[in-house]
């Protein structure tokens, strides 16, 4: 059962934003817990950047040469597998950013809790929206593997 170009791609794009996202989280929101100005989070959100397009770059012209015409098509398949994957990715996005707001607000109410600054709650949703993404490639595929 050979992987499509596709499903090879879902996979590079989970991977890569895995490996991206353990090292940019965990800096990030430090970062913006600690620092009073963004200018750091701007800086290692640029090198994230930079090191998710270089990692995708190199994996799909990996994958692009045995797949060859293969690699730009896309089928009725492939379009209902990304409708299917998409809506999961976004209840996923939605759950997280209801969270969001439920954070902010008990964090806003309370005596006990610090309010959340605005660059923790802008690394928060970048955050949820990672999440959505990876949710979304976890779904794809789930689905390619059960159609295949």
């Amino acid at each position: 059962m050979d992987m499509t170009f596709r499903e090879k791609s879902a996979w590079g794009l989970l991977v890569g934003i895995g490996l991206v996202s353990i090292f940019y989280f965990p800096a990030a929101f430090d970062i913006a817990d600690s620092v009073p100005h963004g200018a750091p989070l701007i800086a290692i959100s640029i090198v994230g950047v930079v090191a998710l397009v270089v990692i995708e770059a190199i994996y799909h012209a990996c994958i692009a040469i045995p797949h060859g015409h293969e690699a730009g098509e896309e089928d009725e398949r492939d379009q209902l597998i990304d409708l299917k994957a998409e809506r999961i990715s976004s209840y996923a996005l939605g759950v997280g950013l209801f969270w969001l707001v439920g954070q902010i607000i008990a964090s806003h109410s309370s005596e006990r809790l610090e309010p959340m600054s605005a660059l923790t709650i802008g690394v928060w949703i970048l955050f949820a929206l990672t999440a959505s993404e990876i949710a979304k490639l976890i779904a794809q595929i789930v689905y390619y593997r059960r159609d295949a």
